[in-house]
């Protein structure tokens, strides 16, 4: 397992207004939290620095050493990714958190699935539906795996794929239930049926909404005499 070496700075200022000049700026806000942390660290990556961690980070990169250029003491601290939170619409990171970890102690984290090969029911005309894009683990800091292989070329109609089928690496133990579905390829007719209920639901509801106007506008009509009588 590679360890990625990251420069960050001490925040002296938090907030959204700091954090959005600093954005602006070409920076990243960041946060760092564990368990044998008293206080959370507010932390910023400079924009040099910013663009390799990117490129890392989308290759898949498990544990990141964080030399904090402005810390006095325990400069350098050993962390994983906990959560990033993106800009959909322009693009880009908005913050992250990391998480500090110990040698010799679990962590708990996700890491993503990796669907390898195409499934033969396709060729049939079926169509693969993901249920699952990530699975919860706990393990040592080393033995966090960059993704776990799942591979569907053997899935005909009708097959799946649950947690209980997924080959773990050794010393990984996945969190999430046994039987919790993965994959698994629809035959199109039930395609077809999933979205044939979902037009009858949408037009019984506007159908309802019209009935419960045209109620609402008799009940006026009723009443409308009574009071010309007043």
């Amino acid at each position: 397992m590679e360890t990625v070496r990251l420069k960050v700075k001490l925040r002296d200022k938090i907030g959204t207004g700091h954090a959005r000049k600093l954005r602006k700026e070409g920076g990243l806000p960041a946060i760092l939290y564990g368990p044998h942390l008293k206080i959370s660290l507010p932390l910023e990556i400079e924009q040099e620095d910013l663009h390799e961690f990117t490129s890392r980070l989308s290759k898949g990169e498990t544990v990141i050493t964080l030399d904090i250029i402005n810390e006095k003491k325990n400069k350098e601290r050993e962390v994983i990714v906990k959560d990033v939170q993106r800009d959909w619409l322009k693009g880009g990171l908005q913050h992250i958190d990391f998480y500090e970890i110990t040698r010799g102690e679990e962590v708990a984290t996700t890491v993503p699935l990796s669907f390898i090969g195409e499934a033969k029911g396709e060729e049939l005309g079926g169509v693969v539906e993901h249920l699952l894009r990530e699975v919860k683990i706990e393990c040592l800091p080393s033995n966090i795996p960059l993704n776990i292989e799942v591979d569907i070329s053997s899935l005909n109609i009708g097959d799946l794929v649950n947690i209980k089928d997924l080959l773990i690496p050794s010393g990984v133990k996945v969190v999430n239930h046994p039987e919790e579905r993965v994959v698994t390829v629809l035959h199109p007719t039930k395609i077809e049926e999933e979205i044939e209920e979902e037009i009858e639901e949408e037009v019984e509801v506007i159908g309802k909404k019209e009935g419960e106007g045209e109620e609402a506008s008799e009940e006026v009509q009723k009443e409308t005499p009574e009071k010309n009588k007043g």
